[in-house]
């Protein structure tokens, strides 16, 4: 019951103020008073950073720094959230002081520094989060041996500093801890999060501490080179392929794509040159689905990534690949109506290939229902010779063979154009 006594204004007042006489003059009831949320008043006082309040109430009440509020957090919580480094020295040092005091008091201060509140955060959590320097360091000097581990969120202390790009603080806590983890929401690590956000400093950091992070690989089977290709970020990914240009060949867990799918899938070409520079037969890697680059790029109209892709691997093994579903390249590009005429009248382009449903990329902009919309890719193909499967028609709707007999409608007048024409240059 002592615990929900309220805590009277003027009290709270003076320890918002620093009026160190009024606290004086109520040490007998100082223990059991309590805010709403169970602030006792060292909280108070620390909130509001008065160094010589906090030393007041820890002389009058030595037990209190141990004490917690609804969510869990001590004084020194409050303390590294609001960046009052001389408070969070003085508790440690109040703690460390106790330590030789006690008989059996051997770690209070360190058990002081580990304590982490209702959302599993120390006192680390809240510096780093805030951007507390001096705390970080104070915190982390204090404590060199503490792995600091997550947070409910997944959250490491060193995963929040690469996250938020504070290379400062993600310095201070690789230099002063001996083995700090590094782990984050979804299985990633610091590097994803530096990466991800493509801060510079982070990445570097990371990559000189602990080298192996650019394998490692979040719960989707993403390496830091996935994101990097993901978001364009050539620079990071340039970094993480001189540090071990074997991760561009790993693929994610689901769809078994590697880096340079994400790239093509994405069309940046500067990460693709990348990778193809450093690893140049990773170009030959399929996906989960038989799909490589040229497939990818045509199927999310990456126009740019089909003219490099086409510029640096004309092979008709690769133009012509085809996937799990029989379809190549130009199936692809023709479900998507990409009009990219580098590809369809590409000499090596096979305009007849039949996938496993005994399509030709013709066919399957008939088989589209709004044709419509693929009218200039259809004329692209009709002018570079793309046909007509004329297998399984016993097994088109009525839709589609519209859309067919229109298709051969047009192609008979462009023919009949283009004789007329050159009919009409012979007789000049």
């Amino acid at each position: 019951m002592e615990r929900h006594q309220a805590m009277d204004s003027s009290l709270y007042r003076a320890a918002m103020d620093g009026d160190i006489d009024v606290l004086i003059n109520s040490k007998d009831n100082l223990e059991n008073k309590f805010t709403p949320n169970n602030n006792t008043i060292l909280h108070v006082a620390t909130q509001f950073g008065y160094i010589q309040c906090v030393m007041e109430i820890l002389n009058i009440c030595p037990s209190m720094y141990r004490k917690v509020n609804s969510r869990g957090d001590t004084a020194l919580h409050v303390a590294a959230r609001e960046g009052h480094s001389s408070v969070v020295q003085a508790l440690i040092e109040y703690a460390k002081a106790l330590n030789e005091e006690m008989e059996n008091g051997a770690g209070t201060a360190k058990d002081m520094m580990r304590v982490a509140n209702e959302e599993g955060d120390t006192a680390l959590h809240e510096a780093v989060r805030n951007h507390h320097p001096v705390a970080v360091q104070l915190l982390t000097a204090e404590d060199p041996e503490f792995c600091h581990p997550a947070n409910k969120a997944e959250e490491t202390p060193l995963y929040l500093a690469a996250e938020r790009g504070y290379v400062g603080l993600l310095c201070v806590i690789l230099e002063n801890c001996d083995a700090p983890v590094y782990g984050g929401p979804g299985g990633r690590t610091a590097l994803h999060a530096a990466v991800v956000h493509n801060f510079e400093g982070c990445t570097k950091k990371l990559l000189d501490w602990k080298p192996a992070l650019c394998k490692q690989a979040d719960a989707s089977g993403w390496t830091p080179l996935h994101y990097a290709a993901l978001f364009g970020h050539v620079t990071r990914a340039k970094e993480i392929l001189n540090t071990d240009k074997s991760v561009a060949y790993i693929a994610d867990k689901d769809n078994k794509k590697i880096a340079l799918h994400l790239a093509a899938s994405q069309g940046h070409v500067r990460v693709m040159e990348e990778l193809i520079s450093q690893c140049p037969d990773c170009w030959e890697m399929v996906d989960g689905r038989g799909q490589n680059i040229l497939h990818i790029a045509a199927k999310y109209k990456k126009k740019r990534a089909i003219k490099f892709i086409l510029e640096k691997f004309s092979f008709s093994g690769l133009i012509n690949q085809k996937d799990s579903d029989g379809n190549t390249p130009l199936h692809l590009l023709a479900a998507s109506g990409c009009c990219q005429a580098s590809l369809i009248k590409h000499p090596k382009s096979d305009r007849m290939a039949f996938n496993k449903e005994n399509l030709t990329p013709v066919d399957v902009i008939c088989r589209n229902k709004n044709v419509g919309a693929l009218v200039f890719t259809k004329c692209i193909f009709r002018c570079a010779g793309g046909k007509l499967g004329q297998r399984d028609v016993f097994s088109r709707d009525k839709g589609e063979m519209k859309a067919r007999e229109k298709y051969n409608a047009e192609e008979k007048q462009s023919r009949s154009y283009v004789k007329r024409v050159i009919e009409a240059i012979c007789c000049l």
